[in-house]
């Protein structure tokens, strides 16, 4: 495979399902060597459907470019392995329930007493310190417990969960971050760290102005449908034949709207004279501009508010937006060598890998282990 812009950098996966895989996936695709390590049991999400030719679609996209091998940490000489590997890597990703890794004898001090230059991340449902720290956690509990889920349905509530593992997806985003930084890092001061990120903590920080309405203001915060809760018209539509979503967020691009659709009216209105004004009032607008898109299809609204500049676009199904043309031309869909569809990353630099290496077998790569351990120690990372 051509060499990408973290070639020489080995990352150890210790991680399973999610926020972790696809943490160190980031990694592989930007040409690291990733060795997925996985318990004799497996990962669970080779256990996730769909299937193709017996193998999880959802493994394959999380585990692609990665070597695989297979230890028992809770067998001495497999944790002697593992501890000599740790002694030879840059990177290790974990996202075990906090204490586990601690009880199978590799706590953050142990690890970096094998390797002072390790940068180790561990991601947890709410990180290794406060009052939940011991419980656990998936997707659907941060997004309930974050506050996220309150934002998140129908006009006015109740609240649902986002239709994506987003809190596990954020956090791997985050540690992905977290571990380029500290690589950088310890090019200035020769040490590696542990870095301790939490799914919760992820999703806290991402509230923006949900947040900030909340910690500045006494309005009652709830979900907004398909719309914004401060802007509009910021959302979905009705033309003539279905829903099309429409983005207006200041007053240039209201009196454009306006313009297009012939209201001259809207731009006299006290309830539209500012963005404020027009949040306040959004469900009246949006009755106004559903009257004003009722003799008009999709596709001549669409033309109309594009060609005044005015943001729009219309509401795909999933496997419209895979086959859209403007997906296909920005290669967001791939096939392996196999003929396997997925999903590129959403990266995109001059150190990014463009060959997919399909996702290892459960301990495929299990005979590159003793070449892997015959190199010398990596325990001291000296400035540059």
């Amino acid at each position: 495979m051509t060499a990408g812009a973290l070639d020489g950098v080995r990352v150890l996966d210790l991680s399973r399902v999610l926020s972790g895989p696809l943490c160190a996936r980031i990694f592989a695709d930007l040409g690291a060597e990733v060795i997925k390590v996985e318990s004799p049991a497996g990962d669970d999400a080779r256990l996730f459907g769909p299937f193709v030719d017996g193998d999880s679609t959802f493994h394959r996209l999380l585990n692609r470019n990665k070597y695989g091998i297979t230890l028992d940490l809770k067998d001495p000489s497999d944790r002697d392995r593992f501890a000599r590997l740790v002694e030879r890597a840059d990177v290790l990703v974990e996202n075990f329930r906090p204490g586990v890794i601690d009880r199978l004898g590799f706590p953050p001090d142990e690890l970096l007493r094998l390797n002072p230059g390790l940068v180790a991340v561990s991601i947890s449902g709410f990180g290794r310190t406060g009052p939940l720290t011991d419980r656990p956690a998936y997707d659907l509990i941060v997004q309930a417990m974050s506050g996220l889920m309150s934002v998140t349905g129908p006009d006015g509530g109740p609240g649902v969960r986002v239709g994506v593992s987003i809190g596990d997806i954020v956090p791997a985003l985050y540690a992905a971050v977290a571990v380029m930084s500290a690589l950088y890092q310890r090019e200035h001061t020769g040490r590696g760290q542990h870095i301790d990120l939490s799914m919760f903590d992820g999703l806290v920080s991402i509230l923006e102005s949900v947040a900030m309405r909340a910690l500045h203001t006494d309005e009652d915060i709830r979900p907004a449908g398909g719309h914004h809760a401060i802007s509009a018209p910021y959302g979905t539509f009705a033309a003539k034949d279905g829903p099309i979503a429409i983005a207006v967020a200041s007053d240039a691009l209201f009196a454009r709207l306006a313009d297009v659709l012939d209201r001259p009216g809207w731009l006299t209105d006290e309830r539209y004279g500012s963005d404020a004004d027009r949040g306040r009032n959004r469900q009246e607008l949006c009755r106004d501009v559903e009257e004003a898109l009722a003799d008009l299809t999709r596709e001549e609204a669409l033309t109309r508010l594009g060609e005044a500049g005015v943001p729009c676009g219309p509401v795909l199904g999933v496997r419209e937006a895979l086959s859209h043309p403007h997906t296909l031309a920005r290669d967001l869909v791939r096939e392996e060598p196999d003929g396997f569809r997925t999903l590129a990353g959403g990266l995109r630099t001059t150190g990014t890998i463009q060959e997919f290496r399909p996702a290892p077998a459960p301990g495929e790569h299990d005979h590159l282990l003793e070449r892997w351990l015959a190199e010398e120690p990596r325990r001291t990372s000296r400035p540059t």
